[in-house]
């Protein structure tokens, strides 16, 4: 290996793990290409502009303080708001978010997942900061 070649190291976690507090580890993240029901192959949209939305997870543990959401429940995270994987014994790869960074919660997992959240962002963070009362 030379000089200034990045080196990714994971090692599998065993047993249990729980989140402090209120938050979320979540299973179950789409990356990557994703093929639809007629066959089309998608290529992955990480690094361009239609890759910039939340993305939908499913709610594998949460911490003791926890009362907005329950495992087995799907959550959609805002974009980026989750960390790098964890990889479990069972190769199930986890991600820890935050529970402010939820938008929303639902029972089963939406139809449309696995291909893309239908996310555009309409400058709303600049509409909120508008609003009265939020003088900053």
């Amino acid at each position: 290996m030379g000089i200034g070649e990045a080196v990714s190291v994971f090692h599998k976690i065993k047993g249990t793990i729980t989140p402090l507090k209120k938050r979320v580890l979540v299973s179950d993240m789409h990356f990557g290409m994703t093929k639809t029901k007629g066959g089309i192959i998608l290529q992955d949209d990480d690094g361009s502009a239609d890759g910039i939305h939340p993305r939908w997870a499913k709610v594998y543990a949460i911490g003791k303080d926890q009362d907005d959401v329950k495992v087995g429940e799907w959550v959609l995270i805002a974009h980026g708001r989750w960390s790098r994987y964890i990889k479990l014994e069972d190769d199930t790869e986890v991600r820890m978010i935050d529970e402010q960074d939820i938008l929303l919660v639902g029972d089963q997992e939406p139809d449309h997942n696995r291909i893309q959240a239908g996310y555009i962002n309409t400058g709303g963070a600049k509409q909120m900061t508008a609003l009265p009362g939020n003088d900053f």
